[in-house]
């Protein structure tokens, strides 16, 4: 259920952004060093995309993977996070170890207006164990780039899931308060009921008959009464 969940998380926007960000930081492979080999850089760019791709993407999958483990309404802890990482980095070393071919250098580099051809190598296995091993000396940075690419990632979606909590939270006060001027409504309402008014005007009549001091308190309270509702009711009708 869990590799169907993540499955249906990985939308097209995951892959683009994957994708995105790998080419990003291939882009900025030849003025990584001192010596800016601007000949050599169309090259190395083009032969780095590759192992940023697939880092890239073993970090996208790992990470929905971990992320499919909570609950919708849920953070997903920090371990599992670090976990995914540690995951998307042994899928990487795996592939390098188990597919050294996969890895491959610019054929010649430009310097000083000499073309430097690449080492000969004896054998076919020679030339995989090098393109490895030169590829093992970068990995570390590769995996550096992931964890600061996560820890963007997840400071970015706590930050949007607590603006969505803080939206939420100011619409339910809000339908709170509609859901209470309604009520407010409905009570004027049954306030200024005809058959309340006219019981109103026997109470009076009455306290005439027993108390005339208190039916003038009460009819002044009745007036005072209509006088405030009466407009406001056609405020709410117009």
């Amino acid at each position: 259920m869990r590799l169907l969940r993540t499955w249906r998380a990985l939308t097209w926007k995951r892959w683009a952004w994957a994708t995105a960000i790998a080419v990003a930081i291939a882009m900025t492979m030849p003025v990584q060093s001192f010596h800016q080999n601007w000949y050599w850089a169309m090259w190395r760019f083009l032969f780095s995309v590759p192992w940023y791709l697939l880092l890239s993407y073993a970090v996208l999958v790992a990470i929905t993977f971990a992320e499919c483990w909570s609950a919708a309404d849920q953070d997903t802890p920090a371990w599992r996070y670090a976990l995914a990482l540690v995951a998307a980095g042994a899928v990487y070393l795996g592939t390098l170890a188990t597919l050294p071919e996969l890895f491959r250098f610019a054929p010649q580099e430009i310097r000083s207006g000499q073309v430097l051809a690449p080492e000969a190598s004896s054998s076919a296995e020679e030339k995989a164990t090098k393109h490895r091993n030169r590829a093992l000396l970068t990995t570390p940075g590769k995996i550096a780039y992931a964890w600061i690419a996560t820890f963007i990632y997840v400071r970015l979606r706590k930050s949007r899931r607590a603006a969505r909590a803080l939206a939420d939270a100011e619409v339910e006060r809000s339908q709170a308060q509609a859901r209470l001027l309604a009520a407010q409504l409905v009570a004027a309402h049954a306030q200024v009921d005809p058959a309340f008014v006219l019981q109103k005007i026997v109470d009076v009549e009455c306290a005439y008959d027993v108390d005339p001091a208190r039916a003038d308190i009460l009819l002044d309270e009745f007036i005072a009464f209509l006088r405030e509702a009466i407009p406001r009711l056609r405020e709410e009708a117009a």
